[in-house]
């Protein structure tokens, strides 16, 4: 699939400058203009009243104004008026006023403007003319800004797939809040299992916002927030049996680090598919900062199934273990089994299952014609193979195709091609994880068949 290439151990990053619209007011050129609030260009000073004149009263007036997309007022309040009178003057001047529009990407736009008009009695005699700037002191400034706030939050429903295994956890999304209170363009930054994704984001869906306001206008703001899933695990001791996690004799460890982030082993396509089932079993040792170091593969039923039992391992993040008062590093064996899958078989309540049927019978297509693009929702990248830190720390690449189901997530990874196994099975392991917008073609979701490929830099040290 175009558009889309991962690269382990850089990031880049491009920026683009906002295309100019052409002369701006007064004819302007485009290189003059300036993104950001609306700039005051005709200004009327506001008329004293007679009355409060006469009473040699003085004071301050706030107005605050929207300014259109034009430049011109729209409208006008008064904020604040040491004098009804006042405020009244100011306001009917402030309606006069003519600004350069504020610009943002480089577009006219909306903006709120906050303008503090003085009146003193020993100014009157320096009355100043149409057409003349406002004192420096009274010139409008941008109104404050808010963001937006949850006014309405839901939780989300626990997945039956992690039930036995007594995971809690957290997704961390960032989200854009329409003007009309609503999430939209939605990222998971972080996610302690990809099976939480999901009914995080249709939890989202229900959420309403007090939308991000600047000065009186809504506005579309960017928010973060944090869903959590509690199970019922007693004890790290439980989670980790719950997943086939213990000691190197099978007995639990003195130190139990707690399971924090969790990424499974993906199945062997071909194994999958030719309805092969199996085990794997791997050691490895948490380390006193929480990640699995030194992973080697004990047994097998078939390489594949250790290789990627590896790779899912090297994927974990403990929260490091304490004995005695100090972080240790805690030695693990954990195990995997792999339920083989008759062929032929068709269950459309598994959505691994559905998949392969339809793989089988040709029903998948590739994202050619779909309504707009693949837009990734949470992605994780992939572990760099720890056992080739030991072997010269190699560059090298791979190519996965996989499922984007109906649902968004991505599923059945394939290992394509890889300059060395290892990179295969870490791609797999990381693309089994992400999640998608759900692909539609003519407004219906679809499963489509897509592929990636991966670069992998040699880390440094």
């Amino acid at each position: 699939m175009s558009g889309m290439r991962w690269t382990v151990g850089a990031l880049q990053l491009a920026f683009a400058l906002p295309a100019a619209l052409g002369a701006g007011p007064g004819g302007a050129s485009p290189d003059s203009q300036v993104e950001g609030a609306a700039l005051l260009r005709t200004w009327a000073p506001a008329e004293y009243p007679p009355d409060a004149l006469k009473e040699n009263v003085g004071g301050l007036a706030v107005v605050r104004l929207v300014v259109d997309e034009k430049g011109n007022v729209s409208s006008a309040r008064i904020l604040d008026a040491s004098d009804p009178r006042l405020g009244a003057a100011a306001l009917a001047a402030a309606k006069k006023w003519v600004f350069t529009p504020a610009l943002e990407g480089g577009r006219p736009v909306v903006c709120s403007m906050d303008a503090p008009v003085e009146f003193s009695p020993a100014e009157v005699a320096r009355k100043r003319k149409p057409g003349f700037v406002p004192p420096s002191d009274q010139t409008p400034q941008p109104s404050p800004s808010s963001p937006a706030k949850p006014s309405e939050t839901y939780s989300a429903d626990y997945p039956d797939s992690l039930l036995e295994r007594r995971l809690s956890g957290s997704v961390r999304f960032v989200c854009s809040v329409t003007a009309e209170g609503r999430a939209s363009e939605v990222r998971i930054v972080y996610s302690t299992h990809a099976d939480f994704v999901l009914p995080a984001l249709r939890s989202l869906d229900r959420w309403a916002f007090t939308p991000g306001t600047q000065g009186d206008l809504p506005v579309r703001s960017e928010v973060e927030g944090e869903i959590t899933f509690e199970a019922t695990a007693s004890s790290p001791a439980e989670v980790l049996a719950a997943n086939l996690m213990t000691g190197p004799d099978g007995n639990p460890p003195a130190a139990q680090p707690l399971l924090r982030v969790v990424a499974d082993p993906v199945w062997p396509y071909d194994l999958l598919k030719g309805g092969e089932g199996g085990s794997a079993a791997v050691a490895y040792t948490v380390d006193d900062e929480g990640h699995p170091r030194d992973v080697r593969v004990l047994s097998a039923t078939k390489p594949q199934f250790g290789a990627a039992l590896a790779a899912a391992v090297e994927g974990c993040v403990f929260q490091r273990a304490i004995y005695a008062g100090h972080a240790v590093a805690v030695p693990l064996m954990q195990r995997a089994e792999f339920k083989a899958v008759p062929v032929g078989a068709n269950d459309d309540s598994d959505p691994d299952i559905r998949l392969l049927a339809a793989l089988r019978s040709g029903e998948i297509g590739g994202a050619l014609g779909i309504d707009g693009k693949l837009t990734p929702v949470y992605r994780v990248a992939p572990e760099y193979p720890g056992i080739l830190k030991g072997r010269g720390r190699p560059a090298g690449s791979a190519m996965i195709e996989f499922v984007i189901d109906r649902d968004g997530r991505a599923r059945l990874p394939r290992i394509i091609s890889a300059t060395r196994e290892e990179f295969g099975w870490a791609a797999a392991t990381a693309v089994s994880q992400w999640v998608f917008n759900p692909p539609l073609r003519k407004g219906q979701a679809v499963d489509v068949l897509v592929r990636v490929p991966f670069d992998f830099k040699a880390p440094a040290g």
